[in-house]
């Protein structure tokens, strides 16, 4: 069975669309179809049924990505194996982060350890965040939540703090809130994306509440320019805000978000030079920057 024709299904099964499977691979649609036509015709069945918004799999289809997922497991375990003996470093790595970790934190900190294993492509991840691992969407994740379902190994390697801020322009003359009962008259840059920012939009709505909700945002890069541009307070990652100088904080002794960071990759790649080489460069990163991180 070709094996590239497996790994186009498994994309297809796991994203119910030909268009996403496509995005993931970096392939066309039409290959993807044809993909998926000629895996058919090899096994002479029908693996894929059309529903209301995608695919759903035949019951061949769902057999079918039992043996295909193991057969992506058992290659992951060789990559490993032949990986692990090398003399050097080498191959890509895909390293599934937050946006916002990714271009203020994680950015500055690559041209060192580019420079220094110039044999391993490095691809960043931040969109769908965070990947998934046994999907082979990202090789290594640093994500807020642990292991979950995936079954995947590594530890905490710090805390990300989260508090509100606000430009010295808007505090300028006004008195900045301390407690639930002082937001009344102030301005608030709350989240428009509350499925990814779940546990911080729930955190941002209940101690803002008294407060007028002027705009949401779905990135924090817009939050952090609203807030600048004088609009309203607005909760920050305190690495990122406590770098801009025009920004004060607000109440810092008492509202304060923390979520733990957590490095983590499956089983079967750990021990792969690339990988390892990658993941014990973050959680240095992150253990130098324990302090800042956690604001």
């Amino acid at each position: 069975m070709d094996w590239d024709l497996c790994k186009t299904f498994v994309a297809v099964a796991d994203t119910g669309s030909f268009t996403a499977a496509a995005r993931r691979l970096h392939a066309s649609h039409p290959t993807v179809s044809r993909k998926i036509a000629a895996l058919e015709a090899q096994l002479g069945t029908k693996l894929l049924a059309r529903a209301a918004d995608g695919f759903v799999l035949t019951a061949d289809g769902r057999m079918l990505r039992e043996h295909a997922e193991a057969m992506a497991a058992a290659a992951l375990r060789a990559e490993a194996a032949v990986g692990a003996g090398g003399r050097k470093a080498r191959g890509t790595v895909k390293l599934s982060i937050g946006a916002t970790l990714a271009s203020h934190w994680l950015m500055p900190r690559l041209r060192s350890f580019l420079s220094e294993h110039d044999h391993i492509r490095l691809e960043i991840i931040t969109h769908p965040f965070p990947a998934s691992v046994r999907r082979r969407e990202a090789d290594v994740v640093l994500r807020p939540v642990d292991s979950g379902e995936e079954n995947l190994v590594g530890r905490k390697v710090g805390r990300l703090g989260t508090g509100f801020y606000a430009s010295r322009d808007y505090a300028a003359g006004r008195s900045l809130p301390e407690r639930s009962g002082e937001w009344k008259g102030h301005s608030v840059v709350g989240f428009a994306d509350q499925d990814s920012n779940a546990q911080l939009a729930r955190w941002s709505d209940t101690i803002t509440r008294q407060g007028t909700v002027v705009m949401r945002c779905s990135s924090q890069g817009d939050m952090l320019a609203a807030v600048r541009a004088g609009i309203g307070i607005s909760a920050l990652s305190c690495f990122v805000a406590e770098s801009y100088p025009d920004l004060v904080r607000v109440a810092p002794q008492k509202l304060v978000s923390v979520a733990d960071l957590w490095l983590l990759a499956h089983p079967d790649l750990v021990e792969l030079s690339a990988v390892r080489a990658v993941i014990d460069f973050v959680a240095g990163c992150a253990r130098a920057d324990r302090e800042q991180l956690r604001g």
